[in-house]
């Protein structure tokens, strides 16, 4: 298959296009023709080098959706020419945490696309009836490969904050393609948003996403002043920290006592700085999340064919640019998500 396959941490330019073997689907699995692939901010930090347990060369993507072409002898959901969506990573179906509706933390399965698994970055991957769900037609293929890690992690995020109606919600990185998604679903779920973004520019994009404020944060951070200005004092029931690193210290002081914080990602891996006493003498509470799991996603798909949710494609462009793709991204030129099509999808 035509792929496009990274043979050694770098810079956008150690992805290469190559010929690489078509996956070989088990008895429990399917093979799926990509229609396309998300480009996500973790695609970049993988590339860079920071997840050095990616086994190399490695055709990377996790945001995927496609046509089923071939099914195994186990599969009896799915059949050849169904259109589908899927989850990011392959669970094992028997651990304690697929049992538990967890597969997205799910360590003894196939494992997560573009990394243990070849992903959407190659014209094929395969996936399993854990990990996929059917896609409506309402819902064209250069806007399915968003569901799963664009909608779907902002999604999880929210399920696991357990907000009440009314509550407010800081959002980090509201810009991104998990961001402007998360602000989306956090409106639509009746909560005060504001977000927090690095450029002025993008303020307006993230009032139309309803955002009912907009809070800029410097290389510093120190938005958690204006952040206090807007909840007369009291701070934030809830801080969705998607940007990590740069916007840390000031999301813990713009929690109000007695708040919760999710941590979604981090755009510079690494530790951070933290002063345990804040914890202890507000009461905070710190929650992990990773991505979507299966009922996530199915309920993603429900929204966003409903029309209760935009997916918001910052652009469309050719697999072969996928090199391009990283650059802007890391340029900051894209509010949303990129999405890499491949050559038989566009023509269709």
């Amino acid at each position: 298959m035509k792929a496009i396959r990274l043979a050694a941490f770098g810079a956008p330019d150690a992805l290469q296009a190559v010929d690489s073997p078509t996956p070989e689907p088990r008895p429990d699995q399917m093979l799926v023709r990509v229609a396309g692939c998300g480009v996500c901010g973790h695609d970049l930090l993988n590339r860079a080098g920071h997840f050095p347990h990616t086994p190399l060369p490695c055709v990377m993507g996790h945001e995927v959706a496609g046509e089923v072409v071939e099914v195994g002898s186990l599969i009896t959901r799915f059949r050849v020419g169904d259109r589908v969506a899927m989850i990011q990573r392959i669970g094992c179906g028997t651990c304690i945490a697929c049992r538990n509706g967890q597969e997205n933390i799910c360590t003894s399965g196939p494992g997560f696309y573009g990394e243990q698994i070849s992903g959407g970055y190659g014209e094929y991957v395969v996936a399993s009836e854990m990990n996929t769900l059917h896609l409506p037609d309402a819902i064209p293929m250069d806007v399915a490969p968003v569901l799963s890690c664009a909608i779907g992690t902002g999604y999880h995020a929210l399920r696991r904050a357990a907000l009440p109606i009314g509550s407010s919600v800081l959002i980090t990185g509201a810009s991104g393609g998990v961001g402007i998604h998360a602000v989306q679903l956090a409106t639509l779920a009746g909560l005060e948003v504001i977000g927090v973004t690095t450029s002025p520019a993008k303020a307006a994009e993230l009032k139309t996403a309803g955002a009912h404020h907009v809070v800029f944060a410097g290389e510093g951070g120190g938005f958690h002043k204006e952040v206090r200005d807007i909840t007369d004092g009291v701070g934030v029931d809830c801080v969705l920290e998607i940007a990590g690193t740069p916007t840390f210290p000031s999301s813990v002081r713009a929690l109000r006592a007695g708040g919760r914080m999710v941590v979604v990602g981090n755009v510079d891996p690494g530790n951070w700085p933290f002063n345990p006493a804040l914890s202890i003498l507000k009461e905070l509470e710190f929650i992990g999340s990773a991505h979507a799991t299966l009922n996530d996603l199915r309920k993603v798909i429900r929204i966003v064919a409903d029309g209760k949710v935009r997916p918001q494609i910052g652009r469309v462009m050719p697999v072969a640019q996928a090199a391009e793709a990283h650059r802007a991204m890391e340029a900051k030129e894209i509010t949303g998500r990129v999405v890499l099509m491949h050559e038989h999808a566009m023509a269709a």
